[in-house]
């Protein structure tokens, strides 16, 4: 939705009240469903994203930058609908971006205020600060009450390779397939839940990356860094967590060997054990290929 001229009238007038404040407006940008402004003061820059519908009224949405200076801004402007009292919203996030063995995973969760509550009273949050134990736990409560309300997208590395072959000859590369996910993602709950207020992605890219790729729809994107503070986002990452650590049992059932996370040395020594007992052409079914982990594991072999 290309925005209108009551957003810009409210947005001049926002900017008109930082500007009293000492906080100026040096750049504006329209997006495909709001406008994007950048602020300064001093030495501090931070993007502020405005939406706004007769429904949801007027938004205010930090996208990068100082983060003082973000909350400084959401002080003096805050948003009619920023709390969602009465809203739904869909959260999303990702597991195995950085580690070079295993799939790529993304989950999407849809709650209301009643199911977010519910998640941050059980201690639903960031899944990179839990255990795997605990993952799989949470993981499981989470789809015993969501009555369904989620969505997962798992790439498995063979997969996850084939379609990385295909967007690098186009120019593109893994933060174009990670939006593809998430996209897919959204897009497989939002057939089965109705259109939530807000889709809040854990922030890994700008909007004009992944903004195409969504469906259509009265809702508000909000690309969110260190988004696993909202429950929604927290129990997708959970979810996505879970589906990666199951498809690193499935590699490790499969050939008999135990796959690991994370892209260091220990990884490295286990993608080698698969090279000498099954040759190099394993690693296409075991990792992403693209990590420069692959030129490592393969210079002992010659």
């Amino acid at each position: 939705m290309i925005p209108g001229g009551e957003l810009s009238q409210l947005v001049d007038s926002a900017a008109e009240k930082l500007e009293k404040s000492g906080i100026t407006a040096t750049d504006r940008r329209i997006l495909a469903n709001g406008i994007r402004i950048t602020f300064i003061k001093n030495n501090r820059s931070c993007g502020i994203n405005f939406y706004y519908s007769s429904k949801k009224g007027f938004s205010v949405v930090p996208s990068g930058g100082d983060v003082d200076l973000s909350q400084r801004i959401k002080d003096i402007l805050p948003s009619d609908s920023s709390s969602l009292p009465d809203g739904t919203w869909t959260g999303s996030d990702e597991a195995g971006k950085g580690d070079y063995m295993g799939p790529l995973t993304v989950a999407a969760v849809y709650v209301d205020r009643r199911q977010a509550e519910q998640y941050r009273s059980i201690g639903i949050t960031d899944s990179k600060q839990l255990s795997n134990d605990s993952v799989r736990g949470y993981a499981e409560r989470i789809r015993s009450s969501s009555g369904g309300c989620f969505s997962i997208v798992s790439l498995p590395p063979l997969d996850y390779n084939r379609r990385f072959t295909v967007l690098s000859g186009r120019g593109k590369n893994s933060l174009d397939l990670l939006a593809e996910c998430h996209a897919e993602a959204i897009t497989e709950l939002l057939r089965k839940t109705p259109e939530p207020v807000r889709v809040i992605i854990d922030k890994f890219c700008n909007e004009k990356r992944i903004a195409y790729l969504l469906p259509e729809g009265d809702y508000m994107l909000d690309l969110r860094i260190r988004g696993e503070s909202d429950p929604a986002v927290a129990a997708a990452s959970i979810l996505a967590r879970d589906a990666y650590l199951d498809g690193l049992d499935r590699i490790s059932h499969k050939f008999g060997i135990t796959a690991l996370s994370g892209a260091g040395e220990k990884t490295d020594m286990a993608c080698r054990e698969f090279v000498r007992e099954f040759g190099p052409d394993v690693l296409d079914e075991i990792a992403k290929i693209h990590f420069r982990n692959t030129l490592k594991v393969l210079s002992l072999f010659g």
